[in-house]
C-alpha cells in the first residue's frame, strides 16, 4: 500500500473517531437539555395548576396548556367484536386513531367497547 493511501486511511480513521466522539458529547448535552426542559415543563405546570391559570402572558411568551387524548385497547377482544358488528375499521391503525375516535366520541357520546382514555396535558410555549 502507498504512502498516500495509509495517510487517507488514517485521516478518515482519526475523523470518524472525532465524529463519535461529537455525536457523544451532542447526545449528552442534548440529553441534559432535554431534562431541564422537562423539569421547566412540570414546573410550569404546577404552577399553573396551583394558581388555576389555563394560560398566562410573560415578555415574549404565551405559556398555555393543552390536553390530547390517548386512545388504548383496554379490552381487545370487547372492541374487536364492536368493530364486527358496526364496521368501523376508520378507526383501526396499530394503534386507536385518537383524531377519528375524538370525532366518533363527538358525533356518538360514548366510547366504544374496550377502549379507555387517558388525558395528557402538556405545557406549550409560543414567542409572542
Amino acid at each position: 500500500m502507498s504512502n498516500l493511501a495509509q495517510q487517507v486511511v488514517d485521516r478518515m480513521l482519526a475523523i470518524r473517531e472525532h465524529r463519535s466522539q461529537l455525536k457523544k458529547q451532542f447526545d449528552q448535552a442534548d440529553a441534559d437539555l432535554k431534562e431541564q426542559y422537562e423539569k421547566g415543563e412540570n414546573w410550569l405546570l404546577k404552577h399553573m395548576q396551583e394558581t388555576g391559570h389555563k394560560s398566562f402572558k410573560v415578555d415574549g411568551a404565551t405559556v398555555f396548556t393543552k390536553t390530547n387524548k390517548r386512545y388504548s385497547f383496554g379490552d381487545w377482544s370487547g372492541f374487536a367484536d364492536w368493530l364486527k358488528q358496526t364496521g368501523e375499521v376508520d378507526l383501526l391503525q396499530h394503534r386507536v386513531s385518537s383524531t377519528n375516535m375524538d370525532t366518533y366520541v363527538k358525533e356518538n357520546g360514548d366510547l366504544p367497547p374496550g377502549i379507555k382514555v387517558d388525558p395528557v396535558v402538556s405545557v406549550n410555549i409560543r414567542k409572542a
